[in-house]
């Protein structure tokens, strides 16, 4: 409906959607942009804002226009160099891309979406890279119940300075099923599990990026599964977002916890259900520089 719409990303909520809508969404590095003007640091540590786009070139002039930190910001990425827009115009050069189709006690990965992937490898190679098989260095549960304690914490904290500002306990429909399962787990929680979680991601990070000292970026489905019909993922319904989430977010989620920019392109679809596929590639702290460029030459290539 418009080329550029707003969209944050907590474990793949801009590149999920852009894979089951045939779009370009781009979840740029931790401290990219900033939070303000709501301390957020918490859930700020995973969740980051941009925007889906039909095109490469509209995520990169967003980008420019948004990104950068504020003075007093916990935390801020790298500097770019150059403008994004610029940046995206850019020969990638030859990379060494690491293409993963499975995640190690991870959920089973469709056909279609191995395919997707396997297929973008294919292009990435026509175009001069070298593409090699490599391993997972996460495992989603991991990954899932960590980032769960920080965006946890962080719920409970909205929803109790709400709570404050209206002068009133939480009433039954003050907010979702879901939500409320949320903030009824985390709120009694003790301030050492949130020690944990953070000394955890930690941990999760340099594990993962320790393959970018073999890769320049990681290639991978941006889903296990082929878009779910609507209702799948129900929040009236908390049981049906706990057993279905992890499957859709399985690629996705190790790149909130590390910070890591990651893209879902779409020129390797459809589904046979003619369902458009995304494929995702994840690069390092501050690497939305060769995503862009290679996201640019793939869109070239695909035209």
């Amino acid at each position: 409906m418009v080329p550029v719409a707003h969209a944050s990303d907590g474990g793949g909520s801009i590149r999920i959607p852009a894979a089951a809508c045939g779009l370009f969404g781009l979840k740029p590095s931790r401290g990219r942009v900033s939070p303000a003007p709501r301390p957020t640091t918490l859930s700020g540590l995973v969740s980051a804002h941009h925007a889906l786009t039909t095109t490469v070139r509209d995520s990169a002039l967003l980008l420019d226009v948004v990104a950068g930190p504020l003075p007093g910001d916990a935390f801020a990425a790298p500097d770019p160099g150059a403008p994004f827009a610029e940046l995206a115009r850019r020969d990638p050069g030859r990379l060494r891309i690491g293409l993963l189709t499975t995640v190690p006690d991870g959920p089973e990965v469709h056909p279609d979406c191995a395919r997707a992937a396997r297929s973008a490898a294919e292009l990435c190679a026509r175009l001069g890279h070298e593409v090699v098989e490599t391993t997972a260095r996460y495992r989603p549960a991991d990954v899932a119940v960590t980032s769960a304690m920080l965006m946890g914490a962080h719920v409970v904290a909205q929803i109790d300075a709400r709570l404050e500002q209206l002068g009133r306990p939480l009433a039954d429909d003050d907010i979702e099923p879901f939500t409320r399962v949320l903030y009824e787990s985390y709120r009694a929680r003790p301030a050492a599990d949130v020690s944990r979680a953070l000394r955890r991601v930690q941990e999760i990070g340099w594990a993962v990026g320790a393959a970018f000292d073999e890769v320049d970026l990681l290639l991978s489905p941006t889903l296990a599964q082929p878009t779910p019909p609507l209702g799948t993922l129900d929040t009236a319904d908390p049981a049906s977002v706990y057993r279905h989430a992890s499957v859709y977010s399985a690629f996705t989620s190790f790149c909130n916890l590390t910070g890591m920019p990651a893209m879902s392109v779409p020129f390797f679809g459809p589904d046979r259900e003619g369902l458009p596929l995304g494929v995702q590639f994840a690069g390092p702290l501050g690497g939305e520089d060769t995503l862009l460029a290679l996201a640019a030459q793939l869109e070239r290539a695909a035209a």
